[in-house]
């Protein structure tokens, strides 16, 4: 191969691992057609798999942005059916769906590129994990208690501090021999960790994994005063 070849046989990998990044969810190669070198394949549909092709970057993107919207538009109506059955009150506007939490503030959630997304801007999760993203958004609204909120709430309560539940967070408070010290918690999607959930202070600094209660345990005794 020439070394202008070579270029141009890089340059097109380049694209098509660009492509692969914007698109999750899709494997993107060559095709075996000289005519219509860009092909994109749905992952995990064995034979009966979506297949695109194309015979330029630009028209295989077309084609997987034309998908995304269908498949935004599919799992959002999945996802409003799904939060409803959990009690939640959903409106469709636009691309998005608005619901309220338990106090009546008015949130809304989106979907693009084969992700839920938060109106903070945290992912939610997956496109195909509807039932997950309806639990984590109800939770996130104050219709349940995260479980994770209740075990860290049991925790702090067998260490003498008081504990208030109010989904979807507690405040844990001590007084600490002086000036009563409250902290509120709360179990939310961390975008710097493949939004997994993790417990945050109100003020918006992140404790610990939900997973790792005895982290967070540590943490909260840890923090210094602060209103």
């Amino acid at each position: 191969m020439t070394h202008s070849g070579s270029l141009i046989a890089e340059d097109f990998e380049g694209r098509l691992s660009a492509l692969g990044a914007e698109f999750p969810g899709w494997d993107i190669g060559p095709s075996d057609m000289p005519s219509l070198p860009y092909r994109a394949v749905r992952a995990g549909g064995g034979e009966k798999a979506i297949v695109l092709v194309s015979g330029s970057y630009d028209g295989l993107w077309g084609l997987l942005s034309r998908q995304d919207e269908a498949d935004c538009e599919r799992a959002l109506l999945a996802l409003g059916k799904a939060l409803e059955e959990r009690g939640a009150k959903v409106v469709r506007h636009g691309v998005s769906l608005v619901t309220r939490t338990r106090t009546g503030i008015a949130r809304s959630v989106g979907a693009g590129r084969g992700r839920f997304v938060w109106d903070s801007g945290n992912g939610l999760g997956s496109l195909a994990a509807v039932d997950e993203v309806a639990l984590k958004i109800t939770r996130l609204l104050g219709l349940e208690l995260h479980p994770q909120l209740g075990a860290l709430a049991r925790r702090m309560g067998a260490r003498g501090y008081r504990v208030d539940i109010g989904a979807p967070e507690i405040t844990v408070t001590t007084t600490g021999g002086g000036t009563p010290r409250a902290v509120r918690i709360t179990c939310e999607p961390r975008p710097k960790d493949d939004d997994r959930d993790w417990f945050w202070t109100h003020w918006g600094g992140p404790l610990a994994q939900a997973g790792d209660i005895t982290g967070a345990e540590v943490a909260i005794v840890g923090l210094p005063a602060r209103s």
